[in-house]
């Protein structure tokens, strides 16, 4: 049962979408994987969690709703997050493998071309999107977790004019990493040597957030953009 304020403010918001800069424009940026899943904002208050799909509830993850509850260290005035409910799980020991960019040759160039690359590119566009509605659909045997990457709303106070850097230390603050909930990764410029391990770990794209944005709920940012991961 919805019974505290959090989850009253948080049903009407939408998340902060990404603007279309190159990585390169945005300003000290902080940079994590590109989470695979569904994107939903989430809310604590009263010793109870929600989970919010565009403004609607999700209510088949009871567990991970709880965890939620039990993982922050608020008041009872609560908190809202960001987050995304996905599949995939960092694992321990990133950023050992250094990514080494490849230059297409000539000879490559013209290969692509006799064989068909055009074709090519538009079949792993369709896998793409495959892969993208999968990654959004959970069995009940799929193993689902909540990662937290924004912290918007603490103990009766709205943080959406504090810049993202400080919201993450915050948000990492009071909230525990357990089994079905934590804090998602961030590094700084260069992100060269978690290429691989990103790759690796079946990640396909990065998101770059300025160190200094603010938060408009529903609204595009212009100093947040995504990009694929670079290929090798």
């Amino acid at each position: 049962m919805i019974t505290a304020d959090a989850h009253e403010l948080a049903r009407p918001l939408r998340p902060q979408e990404f603007g279309r800069a190159r990585p390169t424009r945005i300003p000290d940026a902080i940079v994590e994987p590109a989470w695979p899943g569904v994107r939903v904002l989430a809310s604590v208050s009263g010793g109870t969690a929600t989970l919010w799909d565009e403004g609607q509830l999700v209510e088949e993850l009871a567990a991970v709703g709880h965890a939620l509850a039990q993982a922050t260290l608020a008041s009872a005035d609560g908190a809202i997050f960001e987050g995304y409910l996905t599949k995939q799980v960092l694992s321990e020991g990133v950023g050992v493998r250094a990514w080494t960019p490849e230059y297409p040759t000539m000879t490559g160039q013209m290969t692509k071309m006799l064989i068909g690359g055009r074709r090519r590119q538009i079949e792993e566009i369709e896998k793409q999107r495959e892969a993208e509605i999968a990654d959004r659909q959970f069995a009940e045997d799929d193993a689902v977790n909540l990662v937290v990457v924004d912290l918007l709303w603490l103990d009766g106070e709205w943080l959406l004019d504090v810049p993202l850097l400080e919201r993450r230390r915050v948000l990492e603050s009071i909230l525990q990493p357990g089994d079905l909930v934590r804090p998602g990764l961030f590094v700084r410029q260069p992100i060269d040597s978690w290429i691989g391990s990103w790759r690796a770990q079946g990640f396909r794209g990065l998101t770059f957030k300025a160190a200094n944005s603010r938060y408009r709920p529903g609204e595009t940012a212009d100093d947040w953009t995504r990009s694929d991961l670079p290929r090798r």
